[in-house]
Parts: structure tokens; C-alpha cells; sequence
């Protein structure tokens, strides 16, 4: 394995490139709102979204039947008493960091708020079990988009939200459960034999197949609705959003793309947001 390759390789594993993703879709939803959001923001939501991601991969290697499957679970498991100690490292450092910086005072309340709600939620599927198990991707996108939107939201007056905003919400909420439903697609068998749930508990794999294509199809549709009838403004989001579910598709349905190309090729595509820097 090369070394660029290599590093590729680890920084999928640690989530790194989802870390990414997550601040490119800050951005997007910044330049959506027209407003200006800290350095210091990017770089707290970068740490907030590896250590969800991370304590929840910790946690599935942890409670997986035996040897896990996958690569990312095998590496979880292997590096487990390194990783949690990092995990809440970042969780400390984000906390401290939130109270006390004056650059991010206004998001010291929704983030509280946002913080309480996505630990009580994640905390009762956990406690749940397999029972609600479908509920994780799900529950995982909104929070990814809720995550990601907080601070360009919070930043303005209620009143001065552009309404335009929830409708790019729902669509960048439909591209994030795509992405990970495709990947709850590619890797039921591992789950199964892991013992872990998602949404397969409650639809068969044909039934799943069908739904992340009409999910994709009616949120291209939904853009090309909205590159018809917004102004020129919002054409470069209504792109960018349509690139990545395009591209989603055609992955899904590929046949000469093994999973792992897959996984990391689908999460690359969440970086698309940072051509918005050029502009």
C-alpha cells in the first residue's frame, strides 16, 4: 500500500474525512445565509462530529459478537483504550472552549441545548436495543444536519432567516440519510453477523434498494424545482446539493465499485461545499 494510500486509508478509518465534510456543510450553509461564522466554530463542530462518530464506533466494536467484520470496527476495537481517553479529551476541550470563548457566545445556548438533546436521544436508542435500531440512520442525519446548520442559523434573528434555508435543510437532511442508508445496504451482512441493527431490522434489503432511490430521485427533483424558480443565487447550492446525491446514485448502483470505494468515495462527496471558497 502506498503511502499516500496509506494515510487515505487511516483517515477514512478515524472519520477524519466526515470531519471534513461536516465543516464543509457549515460553510454551505453559511454562504446559504450570507453570514460570517468564526474559525473557532469549524473547528469545534470538527471535534464535536469525530467524537460522536468516533464514541459510536467505539462503542459498536465493544459490543460486537465476536471479532468484528469491518475494517473501521477491527481498528476501533484494536485501539479502543487509546481512543476513548481522545474522544473525551475532545468532548473537554469543546466544552471549555464554548463557555469561554467570546467568539462563541452565540452559540453557547443551542449548543447546550443541542448537546443535551443529541446524548438523551443516542442514550435511549442505545438503552433501546434492536427494537428501534431503525431509527439510527435516521436519527443520525438529522442530527448531522442540525450539527451542521446550528451556527449559520444561530447567527441571525428568527425573523431574518432566509425561508429558503429549511427547504436546503430537508434536502442536505435527504442527501446525509441516503449516504448512510447505502452504506446500512453494503454492510448487512457484517452488521448481522456483528449483531448490530439499523434500519434492515424493519425492511428487506430489495424494500431499502428501492427507498434510497426514490429518496435520491425526489431530492434531485425537489432541486430542479428550485434552480427553475429561485434566483441565480442559491443555483450554485441547488449544484452542489444535486452533485452529491447524484453521484450517491451512481455509486449505488455501480457495479465495478467494491464497498469500501464506496464508503469512502460517497463520503469525499460531502466535501464538495468548499468550491463555495471561490466564489
Amino acid at each position: 500500500m502506498g503511502i499516500i494510500r496509506k494515510i487515505l486509508h487511516y483517515f477514512n478509518l478515524l472519520s477524519l474525512d466526515v470531519v471534513l465534510g461536516a465543516m464543509a456543510g457549515m460553510l454551505f450553509f453559511s454562504d446559504l445565509l450570507d453570514v460570517d461564522i468564526p474559525s473557532l466554530a469549524y473547528f469545534l463542530l470538527g471535534m464535536a462530529v469525530w467524537s460522536i462518530y468516533t464514541w459510536d464506533h467505539l462503542m459498536d466494536a465493544r459490543s460486537a459478537l465476536d471479532m468484528p467484520q469491518s475494517l473501521r470496527h477491527q481498528f476501533h476495537q484494536k485501539y479502543f483504550r487509546f481512543l476513548l481517553p481522545l474522544v473525551f479529551s475532545c468532548i473537554l476541550i469543546g466544552c471549555v472552549l464554548l463557555f469561554i470563548s467570546v467568539e462563541l457566545k452565540f452559540l453557547l445556548t443551542p449548543g447546550i441545548v443541542l448537546g443535551a438533546v443529541i446524548v438523551v436521544w443516542m442514550g435511549s436508542l442505545k438503552i433501546a436495543g434492536a427494537k428501534v435500531s431503525w431509527l439510527k440512520e435516521i436519527s443520525t442525519a438529522l442530527i448531522y444536519v442540525l450539527g451542521i446548520s446550528l451556527a449559520p442559523f444561530a447567527r441571525l434573528d428568527f425573523d431574518l432567516v432566509d425561508q429558503n434555508f429549511y427547504i436546503f435543510a430537508f434536502i442536505y437532511f435527504l442527501a446525509a440519510l441516503v449516504n448512510l442508508l447505502m452504506l446500512s445496504y453494503l454492510d448487512a451482512e457484517e452488521d448481522q453477523k456483528d449483531g448490530f441493527g439499523s434500519v434492515l431490522v424493519l425492511i428487506p434489503k430489495a424494500g431499502l434498494k428501492n427507498i434510497i432511490t426514490l429518496l435520491g430521485v425526489v431530492g434531485i427533483g425537489m432541486l430542479v424545482i428550485l434552480a427553475i424558480f429561485l434566483p441565480s443565487f442559491y443555483h450554485v447550492h441547488s449544484v452542489i446539493l444535486g452533485l452529491i446525491l447524484g453521484y450517491h446514485l451512481i455509486l449505488f448502483f455501480s457495479k465495478n465499485q467494491d464497498k469500501d470505494q464506496v464508503r469512502r468515495k460517497s463520503e469525499a462527496s460531502f466535501l464538495l461545499p468548499f468550491v463555495l471558497l471561490l466564489f
